[in-house]
């Protein structure tokens, strides 16, 4: 009968079962720092395009403003003309301005906020991906200032509605349309829209007192609307400005 030896591994130091535990660790612990880090590579991929998408909407804000503005300081002179001529006599000359001035003052340009990136950087609540400070506190500001105004702006909205009902009382719709189209097609060409006041005298299809009046009440409403609102937008243009050489400078842009 043979006899087999059985052959003993010898026993692990505990030092052993330490340096493959301290292994596994790091492999670990390793694995989740590159992890992490793909992760911020990504972030911050994000981030950058989310800043450029930002910066085109507030250029595009800049230059919607600047077309705005120009056309709020021609608003404040119709209206400004408008309460001068519905003051005096009504000759066939300042029948033909009234006219003119009327329909420039009824052509209220809204200012179009491009507000889609910052919209979506709140209601998915990606704006913590921006790590700059400073620039969420301005875009949070500024989304503010604009959104006040475009309250204000349904306000004006209001009253030019009032306006419009209140010239059809007094102003022939024919004409209006026609001049309105008029000053429309012309808008971009210089010096059409002076000569489209001369040509046919346009007659006031009445010059009831009391009509004329509610009309001049109302533009003196509309000019003061217009005035604080145009100051309003200088001031929405200037921190759009502002925080577009923030993100600049920040984020090293162009």
């Amino acid at each position: 009968m043979e006899v087999h030896a059985h052959s003993h591994t010898p026993r692990k130091n505990w030092t052993h079962y330490l340096w493959e535990f301290l292994m596994l660790f790091l492999a670990v612990f390793c694995g989740f720092l590159a992890e992490n880090q793909r992760e911020h590579l990504v972030e911050h991929q994000r981030e950058k395009q989310y800043i450029k998408s930002l910066l085109l909407d507030l250029k595009q804000d800049t230059s919607a403003l600047s077309q705005n503005i120009k056309s709020r300081e021609r608003r404040r002179i119709s209206a400004d003309s408008l309460i001068d001529e519905l003051s005096f006599p009504i000759s066939n000359e300042i029948q033909n301005s009234i006219y003119f001035n009327a329909n420039r003052l009824n052509s209220l340009a809204v200012f179009n906020y491009s507000n889609s990136t910052i919209q979506q950087l709140k209601n998915s609540g990606l704006m913590r991906l921006i790590r700059k400070l400073d620039v969420v506190n301005n875009i949070n500001s500024y989304d503010l200032l604009v959104t006040r105004h475009k309250v204000r702006e349904e306000v004006e909205l209001d009253l030019n509605l009032e306006f419009s009902k209140a010239i059809c009382s007094v102003l022939d719709a024919v004409t209006v349309k026609t001049l309105g189209d008029s000053l429309i097609n012309n808008a971009f060409k210089p010096g059409m829209e002076s000569s489209l006041i001369r040509p046919v005298y346009r007659s006031l299809i009445t010059k009831d007192p009391d009509k004329i009046n509610l009309i001049k009440g109302i533009v003196a409403q509309l000019y003061n609307r217009n005035l604080s609102n145009y100051n309003q937008m200088v001031q929405i243009r200037k921190e759009a400005v502002n925080i577009i050489g923030l993100i600049k400078k920040e984020y090293h842009l162009e």
